[in-house]
C-alpha cells in the first residue's frame, strides 16, 4: 500500500483551507513554513503553494505589503516548484469593480490602476521568480490539492527531486 502524504499548513495562515476530511492525505500538520502556505512533509524545500484569496489581498500585497511579499518570494528562490493559487478567476482580476479601492472610491486614479498593479506584479513574479500563477476561482483548493498530490507522487517515484541536493 502506498503511503499517503502529510500536508503542511503554515501556522500563519489565518483561514486555512480545510483538509481534515480529505482522505488523500495521511495527516494535516500545522507548522511554520519558511515561506508559502502549503507544502508536503519532507518536500518543504521543493514545493510550496502560496494562497491568495481575493483581488484586494493581491493589491495590498503589491502595494502596502510590498517589502514583506518580496522578502517571502526571495526566501522561495531555491524552491524548484512554487505556485501562487488565487481564489479568483482571471476575469475577476481584470474587473475594476472587484477592487475595494474602486468600490469605496478611494482610488483617485484610473479605475484600471489596481488591475495594472496586480497584473504587472504577477508577471514579475512569474518571470523574475519562476512562480507559477494559477487562477483557480472556486476550484482553487482542488487545484492546489492536485498539484501537491501529483508532486508527491512524482517525488516518491524519484522523478521530482531537488537538484540542489
Amino acid at each position: 500500500m502506498v503511503k499517503k502524504p502529510t500536508i503542511i499548513v503554515d501556522t500563519r495562515e489565518k483561514q486555512p483551507w480545510d483538509w481534515e476530511c480529505d482522505d488523500a492525505f495521511e495527516e494535516v500538520r500545522h507548522e511554520k513554513l519558511d515561506a508559502g502556505d502549503y507544502s508536503i512533509d519532507g518536500m518543504q524545500h521543493i514545493i510550496t503553494i502560496e494562497r491568495k484569496a481575493t483581488v484586494d489581498e493581491l493589491f495590498n500585497n503589491f502595494t502596502k505589503d510590498k517589502k514583506r511579499i518580496a522578502a517571502e518570494f526571495d526566501r522561495l528562490k531555491d524552491h524548484p516548484f512554487k505556485f501562487v493559487v488565487i481564489e479568483e478567476t482571471c476575469d475577476d482580476i481584470m474587473n475594476p469593480h472587484k477592487y475595494y479601492v474602486n468600490k469605496k472610491k478611494i482610488n483617485r486614479q484610473s479605475p484600471k490602476m489596481p488591475i495594472a498593479v496586480v497584473t504587472s506584479n504577477l508577471t514579475k513574479l512569474m518571470l523574475e521568480n519562476n512562480v507559477q500563477v494559477i487562477f483557480g476561482g472556486l476550484r482553487a483548493q482542488a487545484m492546489a490539492r492536485g498539484i501537491l498530490l501529483h508532486a508527491y507522487d512524482l517525488h516518491r517515484k524519484g522523478k521530482l527531486i531537488d537538484e540542489s541536493e
